[in-house]
């Protein structure tokens, strides 16, 4: 065992001094890293909610509800409204790119719906942005459908045979319509959010990526002894000849532990990646190394030279990095 502790130090300190350990394994994956988390980290971090802007000009009970519906899906956090004075501030304000979309109730819903007559409500949207635009036209959808139940509501009292029809009562009916909880109702549960951040999604797989081309220096190296004529020497000396393949799996398999560490920590202080709780963080950390170092390791077993070596931990590392 000492022997193989000698050939690992032999060759960790052969690396560290030629610098190519740090530049694989270290510099060259946190800077991609960092690159891909400044270019698409926007597009995978959504956590803030659509923002819809909302008027209403009726001022009515019916119209009201929709304001009260909206407010609701704030509270839970589904979707964000702003209030502006009218319809007008709402087209101004999506056509500045203020907002995506917004909700307008023209002059007299409220009025057409308590007397049954066609009521519509007015989405503003932007052409590029057709996912909010889809969410403002299904919120109007399901209120709007809730207006009808309370309007086929009137209609089924008006044509009733029981008692006949009371004129006087055909608004309350409608807001009871518009305002009672429909018969079905769709509702989210929170679960666990499982899903990485985008600094820690690409923090470790540029990590785990580059994690092959880390622990092929051990291989590399072994291959290098045959080609300078150092591995005949090895075998001769009075040494088990396992010793020779652990010392050259110890250097990749430190190799690899050191550089996820390292990546791990820099990106976590630098980038603000989140890899978890320590223990867990550090037996994946041993779990990849040893998988990568097997893999790796079945190359020094087809390779014939270190170049074909790195032909193959590449195609390895694509295929499976």
């Amino acid at each position: 065992m000492r022997a193989a502790w000698r050939i690992t130090w032999k060759d960790l300190l052969l690396r560290l001094r030629d610098r190519s350990a740090f530049v694989v394994g270290i510099l060259t994956p946190l800077a991609l890293a960092f690159i891909f988390n400044l270019v698409f980290g926007a597009a995978i971090d959504q956590g803030e909610v659509t923002t819809l802007a909302f008027a209403d000009e009726d001022g009515g009970e019916i119209a009201a509800g929709l304001g009260q519906a909206l407010a609701g899906l704030d509270r839970q956090g589904v979707v964000a409204h702003e209030t502006l004075a009218d319809g007008e501030a709402v087209r101004s304000a999506v056509e500045a790119g203020e907002f995506q979309a917004g909700i307008v109730v023209p002059e007299g819903f409220s009025r057409a719906a308590l007397a049954g007559e066609p009521a519509a409500l007015e989405v503003v949207g932007v052409v590029d942005a057709p996912t909010v635009v889809a969410i403002a036209e299904g919120i109007t959808r399901s209120y709007g459908s809730r207006v009808e139940d309370g309007q086929r509501a009137v209609q089924a009292y008006l044509t009733g045979e029981l008692g006949g029809p009371d004129p006087s009562r055909i608004p309350e009916i409608a807001r009871a319509g518009a305002g009672a909880a429909p018969l079905v109702t769709i509702t989210h549960l929170e679960a666990a959010d499982r899903v990485l951040d985008a600094a820690t999604y690409f923090a470790a797989g540029m990590a785990v990526f580059f994690l092959f081309f880390m622990v092929q220096f051990g291989v590399n190296g072994l291959l290098d002894e045959e080609r300078n004529g150092t591995l005949v020497r090895l075998q001769a000396a009075p040494i088990p000849r396992w010793s020779i393949l652990l010392g050259k799996g110890l250097t990749s398999f430190l190799f690899g532990v050191l550089a996820l560490s390292v990546l791990a920590t820099a990106s976590t202080f630098l980038m603000g990646a989140d890899w978890g709780h320590p223990l867990g963080l550090a037996a994946l950390i041993v779990a990849v190394t040893l998988a990568a170092t097997s893999l790796v390791g079945v190359v020094g077993a087809v390779a014939r030279t270190p170049e074909g070596a790195g032909n193959l931990v590449a195609v390895i590392a694509v295929g499976m990095g």
